[in-house]
């Protein structure tokens, strides 16, 4: 069987995501495979998006951070109003103002404050903005209007609350029977969507060479 290729823009390499692959499955596997259980995803499935969506920031991090501390650090993606001419947004909120008009200056600010936190982890300085991606699987802001306490209450912090707004969401987009295209529709749609779910693909494979202690096993 060909193993699956990673398209040529891709966050992390094959050994990377083995390495991620291990650590999540080493402090979360348990809760991973309780949530795909009955479901057309497998625990592979799982890292292979999160080596996607996050692994890039917090892999060199893993030995000096708590997996609670990584699950944290995960907030991501200033698309609107970091370079908005290349970064546009049309959901809610297309930009800081926008939130803030809606939700007010405590909730924006405490929301600005957690992505200068996790910012100053990787080497960056402050910034004035929201960012729109919040946890290991990056739930979108936009979902703010129907689940206010998920970014009110910081429940990102908490890997289990992510991994619950993760399936809701693959479960939601399943249709059958092709696995690809409800990971595709997970990105949204287009060809940003098509490399995601390629990548993710990839991702999910090399994640069966590590086994729950992180070992590589042999090809």
């Amino acid at each position: 069987m060909t193993m699956p290729e990673l398209n040529d823009d891709h966050p992390i390499n094959r050994l990377q995501a083995i390495e991620a692959s291990g650590w999540l499955k080493r402090n979360f596997g348990q809760q991973i495979a309780d949530a795909v259980r009955g479901t057309a995803y497998s625990v592979d499935h799982i890292c292979g998006i999160a080596c996607q969506e996050t692994a890039y920031v917090w892999l060199v991090h893993d030995k000096e951070l708590s997996p609670q501390e990584i699950c944290a650090m995960c907030v991501l993606d200033g698309s609107g109003d970091f370079k908005p001419a290349g970064n546009p947004r049309s959901a809610f909120p297309r930009n800081t103002a926008a939130f803030r008009t809606k939700y007010g200056d405590e909730f924006t600010d405490m929301l600005i404050n957690e992505g200068n936190s996790a910012g100053r982890i990787r080497g960056m300085g402050p910034v004035d903005w929201i960012y729109k991606g919040y946890g290991m699987f990056q739930y979108d802001l936009q979902f703010v209007e129907e689940d206010e306490d998920f970014f009110r209450l910081k429940l990102w912090h908490d890997f289990n609350e992510c991994r619950k707004r993760l399936m809701q969401e693959l479960s939601r987009l399943w249709k059958g029977p092709n696995l690809f295209d409800a990971i595709k529709a997970y990105n949204g749609s287009g060809k940003r969507a098509q490399i995601y779910a390629e990548n993710v693909t990839a991702y999910s494979s090399f994640a069966q060479g590590g086994d729950i202690s992180g070992r590589v096993l042999p090809a």
